[in-house]
């Protein structure tokens, strides 16, 4: 079993201003940030769990709608919250609920293509960081949760201002530029310092903070959460899943050798069905 080290911390959040790009954002649904509040206690409490979720009842029915869909492909039938977190555990609602939330907060911008595919590579890189844990022999559902949060400073740039980021990727795209200097070059901040801005004032626990953070940084040290998320971004890219419709991600067998040797022999997955695995699964999003 691997041991996912947690990075040592990093200034970000709060204890500085504000960014401006952040500014006046839509709200992120309240009942997603103090669910993850109350779960990151040692003594949880289950039926307040319950409570917190069925206390808003549209948010409420649509997690039990995500519940059944193909996107978690549970082997029963979710009919109420109550159900939900006494059969699927607190950590699989935790990813459940978080699943919801965000596609909920940029819900208004999907209809655009170039900002739907970044939802999409979010999506991806959750379901193979979900898949890589297993390999590795640690949390999954932690491991999803930061693949379907690593990206979450650029979900909120282009909820915040869609049409220049749609251009931005544009721009971007037709002309080989790097995208995360793009990023700073129009709003003085790129994706993973707007995340991990947004992680600390949301109060999220620190792993998932450093897996925002620090995703795209070059691996040093143990094999830890965030080079498992690094290797599950990557590996979006290279089977197609990238924020760039033209981009040509990296070739599988580079991103595999990222992997620890025995994580390696232990993720026997097909690249082109684990695509088709993706495809369908992220296609089943509602």
């Amino acid at each position: 079993m691997i041991e996912l080290e947690v990075a040592p911390k990093i200034a970000k959040g709060p204890a500085a201003p504000r960014p401006w790009a952040l500014e006046k954002l839509p709200p992120f649904p309240a009942v997603a940030t103090r669910l993850m509040q109350v779960l990151a206690k040692d003594d949880v409490n289950i039926s307040e769990v319950g409570r917190i979720i069925a206390a808003e009842p549209v948010f409420a029915t649509r997690v039990l709608q995500m519940a059944n869909s193909p996107l978690f492909a549970l082997r029963r039938q979710v009919k109420t919250i109550g159900d939900a977190v006494v059969l699927l555990g607190l950590e699989r609602i935790k990813v459940i609920t978080m699943t919801r939330a965000v596609g909920d907060f940029i819900g208004p911008v999907l209809k655009i293509e170039s900002l739907r595919r970044c939802w999409q590579h979010s999506l991806a890189g959750a379901i193979l960081a979900e898949k890589l844990a297993r390999s590795c022999q640690t949390g999954a559902d932690v491991a999803y949760l930061a693949g379907l949060l690593r990206d979450i400073g650029r979900l909120a740039l282009l909820v915040k201002f869609p049409g220049p980021y749609a251009n931005l990727l544009v721009v971007a795209g037709d002309n080989s530029f790097d995208l995360m200097a793009t990023e700073r070059d129009l709003f003085d901040i790129d994706h993973c310092h707007a995340g991990a801005w947004l992680m600390e004032d949301m109060q999220f626990p620190d792993e998932l903070c450093q897996a925002v953070a620090r995703h795209h940084e070059t691996p040093s040290g143990p094999f830890d959460l965030v080079q498992l998320i690094r290797v599950a971004d990557m590996m979006s890219d290279a089977l197609g899943f990238g924020v760039l419709a033209e981009f040509q991600g990296p070739v599988w067998d580079e991103v595999l050798a990222e992997l620890p040797t025995m994580s390696r022999a232990r993720f026997q997955h097909d690249p082109q069905e684990l695509k088709l695995e993706l495809a369908a699964k992220i296609q089943s999003w509602k």
